[in-house]
């Protein structure tokens, strides 16, 4: 009997071990995905394990699992016998991507005005609202992340969880490997306006228009953009 009680002891152990394992290999990806987001590292950025692993207080085992999450949403470049960095996208990367987007966001705009509670609505018209304050104090940095949240809260509210997750990681790739804005803030702005505004009214196609013409703008922006650099 003593040693089955030992046995299912050790056996829990290892479960809880496995467990613990896994949180924290999640709350680093989901801090380097922050780090990411905010431009603290980088686009083409090599990842000093040691110096990550030291900055964030872990050992090196749940750094390289985030790494291999981060992996597969194309937010770093895990490089053989020489470690990882975050991934660095060429033009027509971003462009693929972008046609991407132009086919899914949409959908998700559609969603909310057709699916979306009351409480969701209200979120998304607060947060443009909270976006304005945003625009005029002419922050870069804080107009990228809070067009992210912006986006990513529409696609979270259309009762579509696939597509949330993939927009997710998306426009993080794109905030990181642009640069700079597209197009300018108050612009960007009043392109919101007809969708929140679309969205309230829970017009799903007017919704699924404003989004896509948007996205299309600037999409013609970077393509613009790519031809002059060229």
């Amino acid at each position: 009997m003593q040693n089955i009680d030992t046995f299912a002891i050790a056996l829990y152990s290892e479960d809880m071990q496995k467990i613990e394992y896994a949180d924290l290999s999640e709350k680093v990806y989901k801090e380097l995905r922050l780090m990411i987001l905010e431009g603290e590292l980088q686009p083409g950025e090599k990842l000093k394990q040691n110096l990550l692993a030291n900055q964030l207080g872990i050992s090196r085992t749940p750094l390289a699992a985030a790494f291999s999450k981060l992996e597969k949403e194309m937010l770093v470049e895990l490089l053989p016998r020489r470690g990882a960095r975050v991934r660095a996208l060429d033009a027509k990367e971003l462009l693929d991507l972008y046609d991407i987007r132009i086919q899914l966001e949409p959908l998700g705009a559609a969603g909310v005005a057709r699916n979306g509670t009351n409480e969701d609505i209200a979120t998304i018209v607060k947060m443009h609202a909270e976006y304005k304050t945003i625009v005029d104090s002419n922050d870069p940095r804080s107009v990228r992340k809070a067009d992210y949240e912006f986006h990513l809260a529409i696609a979270g509210s259309s009762g579509n969880e696939a597509l949330y997750r993939i927009i997710s990681s998306f426009n993080i790739v794109f905030i990181c490997n642009q640069g700079g804005l597209l197009k300018s803030a108050q612009q960007s702005y009043e392109e919101h306006i007809k969708i929140v505004d679309a969205i309230a009214s829970r017009d799903a196609a007017a919704a699924e228009f404003f989004m896509r013409s948007h996205l299309l703008d600037s999409r013609d922006r970077l393509l613009s953009h790519t031809r002059e650099a060229s």
